[in-house]
């Protein structure tokens, strides 16, 4: 971080240290919801891939206000709104594939 800030910024560093905690936590989830996006890219369907794109992305932004607004959470909420969307978003993926993988194309 110290590449963007001083190193006397001391605050906006530990504000940084928090987020990469709690990001590189849950990094797993993203990894997943890449390979559900392949997976269904590869047999044909594609707008499952948008689909989980547009739940990831906007169980985000929606928990993003949500979160920081609640005093307990702060900043902090934006942080975990980003592992939350990934995490929904892998369940969707997941679930749609057991749910309809006898009529999929595997």
């Amino acid at each position: 971080m110290s590449l963007f800030i001083d190193a006397g910024e001391t605050a906006v560093i530990a504000e940084g240290v928090r987020y990469l905690r709690i990001e590189g936590s849950f990094y797993f989830l993203i990894g997943g919801l890449f390979l559900l996006y392949g997976l269904y890219r590869a047999i044909g369907k594609p707008g499952m891939s948008v689909i989980l794109t547009i739940v990831s992305l906007g169980t985000r932004v929606a928990l993003s206000y949500t979160l920081s607004a609640i005093p307990a959470f702060g900043v902090a909420g934006i942080w975990w709104s980003v592992p939350i969307g990934w995490l929904l978003a892998d369940v969707l993926g997941v679930a749609y594939y057991f749910v309809n993988r006898k009529k999929l194309a595997i």
